[in-house]
């Protein structure tokens, strides 16, 4: 838990970088039977108000949203009086939606010099391409005409006024957990990321949404109630005539499991994404109680179209920048030049616009009783995603899905959150053939550890500057500065071995490419060279906390194997392998085991184990 002192800082930073612009924002909905007729904007006095009455040392953050208690593992709490209401909240919504989704879809029209030499980072050797990033280049990349977003935001300001005027239901969530999205092999997956939860002693529940027509009765009624967990159905919130007339797919089923699952305070975790320590207590953070949501960094900078400002009707200034891609605490007077020309700064360094880096939304960290506006309004850019909004938020970039969607919902309706500042890691090795280097998973940290660096990072800059101020009069114009060296001093460290490490501890590990497919990795032999098999993972930090390899192949070894096992549990599993073909599947599973069983040891740099 954080000191009172820390709390404090997190108040006065919170609102000196304006990523709290209305924390209490939803203060009329904590009650559950008011109106979400909230405005855009909160009055400074409102948040002078709150501030004054706001207590960080206690335990809770006010009243429940819903009536809910806060507690863990009771997933099953609605009466039948409110399913039906809540039901009938969701058809509203999605009638809505309906109504208003623009029409038509992008052409996807580039203009060929669009990001020509590839993404964007925020490392050094991309600085050379920042200029890329500004307003004039970002207004030049994707083609969209005067006409699209005429109708874009038409149907956007019809949308928000229309949900706006909505009161959800007393007692539709409750308590606080985790959310993942099954079907097909992501049932498997999602599986092996609950099995490495209760490995590490997390104890919370978790819901598992199952999208229309995959059946998977037998794991949701026999496997899962082994976990603390079930299954959630859009069923449970939409009626079936409404269901019908929508066609989900793809990244529109993790908002759909938001307001879903039944938690209050929960949690989102892609299936391949497999948490590496114990989480039991991020919902208790005071970072959390204060944001209400938590974000985590993709490897680029964000690319978002200026005219999507326009059909939000966001106001944004072109002449004040704010921050210098993730340094956002550092005084624009360092970094900006005397001569006042920001036509190449990117775009997304100024005055109201999304902060940098992107977001990766492989994990996220959500308060209903906050963010509801938050979840319905991404729901509007999930659903509308493929045709219109994935495009504008990311011009053909690396990513493009459902990723910009809640950063840029919770910053329409300026409310709170906190983007996770340590820079996404990688995990891999280099292939045996020499044909370079492979990443197979992305490593996000700790966003508790995260928040206490940054702001130890803003009192030493807001001491420093302050000084310079008092003596000089002004701040003045530093040439050698560096956002990457802001980052090193105060998020990374020099490891024994040499290279630098993040201080904060890995905490989710999104095994995205290969993922965790025993099928997949027996039927093209992965990870085999020369008949040996050897480590995708190597990060000996990562594998001291837990070695993801070893433990899913125990796992699949023991829930898959022998075939009389492991037939029946998984749909996917069952469509794929005749019972001619499944020992196969098993005896590459046991195998892998047995060598990850050995290599434990060396993985981690000691002694090679002589025995399994």
């Amino acid at each position: 838990m954080f000191n009172r002192r820390f709390a404090k800082l997190v108040k006065l930073v919170l609102i000196t970088v304006s990523i709290v612009g209305g924390l209490y924002y939803l203060s009329g909905f904590i009650d559950g039977d008011t109106s979400a007729a909230l405005g855009n904007r909160l009055s400074q006095e409102y948040m002078d108000s709150f501030w004054k009455t706001y207590d960080s040392s206690k335990s809770s953050y006010g009243s429940s949203l819903l009536g809910g208690s806060g507690e863990k593992g009771e997933t099953d709490f609605r009466s039948p009086e409110a399913k039906l209401k809540i039901k009938d909240f969701y058809k509203t919504v999605f009638e809505h939606i309906l109504d208003y989704s623009p029409a038509g879809k992008t052409a996807r029209e580039f203009d060929d010099s669009c990001f020509d030499s590839g993404d964007i980072s925020t490392r050094p050797d991309s600085y050379k391409n920042w200029k890329k990033l500004s307003y004039h280049q970002l207004s030049h990349c994707m083609k969209i005409s005067p006409s699209e977003i005429n109708h874009l935001r038409g149907n956007h300001k019809s949308y928000v006024d229309k949900i706006n005027e909505l009161v959800l239901p007393k007692g539709s969530y409750k308590g606080e957990g985790i959310v993942t999205v099954g079907g097909g092999k992501f049932t498997l997956m999602a599986l092996t990321m609950i099995k490495a939860l209760r490995t590490l002693g997390t104890t919370l529940p978790v819901e598992v949404f199952i999208p229309p027509d995959e059946g998977e009765s037998t794991f949701c009624e026999s496997v899962l109630p082994q976990y603390n967990a079930k299954c959630i159905y859009i069923s449970d919130i939409l009626p079936d005539d409404m269901i019908q007339k929508f066609t989900f797919k793809g990244y529109q089923f993790k908002s759909l499991a938001m307001i879903t699952s039944s938690f209050e305070n929960l949690l989102l975790l892609d299936a391949d994404n497999i948490p590496v320590k114990k989480i039991d207590h991020i919902f208790e953070s005071q970072i959390f109680r204060s944001a209400g949501l938590i974000l985590w960094p993709d490897f680029w900078r964000r690319t978002t179209m200026p005219a999507y400002y326009e059909i939000a009707n966001l106001p944004y200034n072109q002449n004040k920048r704010v921050r210098n891609a993730f340094d956002d605490i550092t005084p624009p007077e360092v970094y900006t030049k005397p001569d006042g020309d920001l036509s190449e700064v990117p775009f997304h360094d100024m005055e109201g616009t999304l902060p940098d880096p992107s977001t990766e939304s492989g994990q996220l960290l959500i308060s209903k009783a906050k963010h509801l506006p938050t979840l319905l309004l991404s729901l509007y850019y999930n659903v509308n995603g493929p045709n219109w909004y994935y495009p504008i938020f990311s011009q053909r970039t690396a990513g493009e899905g459902d990723k910009e969607t809640f950063i840029s919902a919770a910053s329409f309706y300026s409310l709170s959150y906190y983007q996770v500042k340590t820079s996404v890691g990688v995990d891999g090795y280099f292939r045996h053939d020499g044909s370079g280097y492979r990443g197979v998973g992305m490593l996000q940290h700790d966003f508790i550890q995260d928040s206490k660096q940054y702001m130890e990072a803003f009192e030493y800059s807001n001491t420093k500057y302050n000084n310079l101020r008092s003596e000089k009069g002004s701040i003045s114009y530093d040439p050698s500065y560096d956002p990457n060296e802001f980052f090193d001093k105060f998020f990374s460290r020099k490891k024994p071995d040499g290279g630098d490490e993040s201080k904060a501890d890995v905490m989710f590990v999104h095994c995205n490419l290969p993922k965790f497919d025993p099928y997949v990795s027996w039927d093209t032999n992965d990870l085999v060279y020369q008949t040996k098999h050897f480590r995708s993972f190597n990060n000996k930090k990562v594998i001291a906390q837990f070695d993801i390899e070893l433990e899913n192949f125990k796992f699949f070894n023991e829930t898959l194997c022998p075939y009389e096992n492991g037939k029946g549990k998984f749909k996917y599993l069952d469509n794929k392998l005749s019972e001619e073909r499944w020992p196969q599947m098993c005896d590459y599973i046991s195998k892998r085991l047995q060598y990850l069983k050995e290599s434990h040891n060396e993985a981690l740099g000691l002694e090679k184990a002589t025995e399994a």
